[in-house]
């Protein structure tokens, strides 16, 4: 496996009747990793995502209220074991620093049959078989990360680009 890169470990191909772009990510390839590489890939900067497949473990955290009832995340959760996930979904866009970024919400069923799921963690989900995927380019519109007006936390904005 010495000397395998990173695009060798992702099969991706454009349907260009569709403009849907499909493909799948190997062993050990992290998850958000693979759709920011073929974003890169196909010149994308926002679009919409599902898969499923298998992971090593899953990263992720879940809402949560506090004593004084505002929401926040949990602390980061990680499956004790490889999980399949059951269905993902996400979107793809621009951070604040003007770097892609991923938003992803999965649920997924571990070695113990207990199905559980979350906001996924950047750069801490493995590939275990492997996962396929669809996207969605959005070539019109822009999304980038904000302060949200109500929680203040970084959510995407979208806006028609100009």
């Amino acid at each position: 496996m010495e000397g395998i890169t990173l695009a060798d470990r992702i099969q991706a191909v454009l349907d260009k009747e569709s403009s849907r772009i499909v493909g799948r990510f190997m062993k050990d390839v992290d998850l958000f990793g693979g759709i920011k590489e073929v974003c890169k890939r196909f010149d994308l900067e926002a679009a919409q995502f599902q898969c499923i497949g298998s992971l090593s473990h899953a990263t992720y955290v879940q809402l949560e209220k506090t004593s004084e009832g505002v929401l926040q995340y949990s602390k980061k959760i990680i499956s004790d074991s490889p999980v399949e996930l059951l269905s993902g979904t996400g979107f793809v866009g621009l951070g604040s620093d003007g770097e892609l970024d991923v938003h992803f919400h999965g649920m997924f069923v571990d070695c113990h049959q207990q199905i559980s799921g979350g906001h996924f963690l950047d750069g801490e989900n493995p590939v275990a078989i492997t996962i396929e995927f669809i996207l969605f380019p959005l070539k019109d519109i822009e999304l980038k990360r904000g302060n949200d007006l109500y929680s203040n936390l970084p959510v995407f904005q979208f806006s028609m680009k100009e």
